[in-house]
Order: structure tokens, then sequence, then C-alpha cells
């Protein structure tokens, strides 16, 4: 008897962490996952809504900006997502077409812009994991 009701404690036991262990693992993202909401949160919420200060926060510049360093890439960023606006209308769309891990912390993104009038423009990013923390590269 005694046997039997340890037997039974246990198997409660056991069942009660591979529980725990799948729901735990269940709501943890895979990097791709991770790396694919920054990507899509980086340029969609950011970028294409014109939020070119939060956008910044996501790159690694490489160095410390100044204050005149800073505003120069705001007004690069301004200009050029003007000229594109009249040459080919509004930004419509952002997709990533294929994300390659080059490394366990360096991947670079394929993503295409799609405008109002229907032109799309591929281009790549390299994006790194810094501190759990994912940053475009904007040098190597």
């Amino acid at each position: 008897m005694f046997t039997s009701e340890r037997n039974n404690a246990l198997r409660l036991w056991l069942m009660v962490v591979a529980v725990v262990l799948m729901v735990g693992c269940a709501g943890r993202k895979s990097r791709e996952q991770r790396l694919r909401e920054f990507v899509e949160r980086a340029l969609t919420e950011r970028y294409m809504e014109g939020d070119y200060e939060s956008y910044m926060e996501s790159v690694d510049y490489g160095t410390e900006l100044d204050s005149v360093q800073t505003q120069m890439i705001l007004a690069l960023h301004r200009q050029f997502a003007d000229r594109q606006e009249k040459a080919h209308g509004r930004v419509v769309s952002v997709g990533i077409s294929d994300m390659k891990a080059e490394a366990d912390t360096v991947s670079f993104v394929h993503y295409t812009v799609t405008y109002a009038d229907s032109t799309e423009q591929t281009t790549m990013m390299k994006v790194v994991e810094e501190n759990g923390m994912w940053r475009i590269k904007s040098r190597n």
C-alpha cells in the first residue's frame, strides 16, 4: 500500500512537472519569431509611420552619435522617404521575404517594400543580437 501511494504521488509530481515544462516552452518564442517581430516593428511601426527617432533606437551605427550627427541622419531618412513618396506614392506594405542566420547572433533579413504605384524594392539588412536585444547594424 505504501509503495502504491508513493508511486501515485511520484506519477502526479512527474505529470505536474511535465505540464509546467510544456506551458513554459509554449510561451517562449523562437529566435526566428523574435527576430521577425523586431524587424516588422522597426520597419512598419517606426519607419513606415515616419517615427525615425524610434527607428534610430533600433540601429547600431557603430559609434555613439552626437546631436548634430543624429539630426543629419534624421534629415536623410526624411529626405529619402519624401523622395520615394513623390516618385511612387506612399508605402503600402513591407514584407519579409527571407531570413538567414549567419551565426548564433547575426542574421540577414531580406524584405520588400511595396509602394502605392505597385513599385517593389527589395533590400537586405544585417541584424545582430546583443545582450538579448536585436539591433540593425549600419556598419560591419
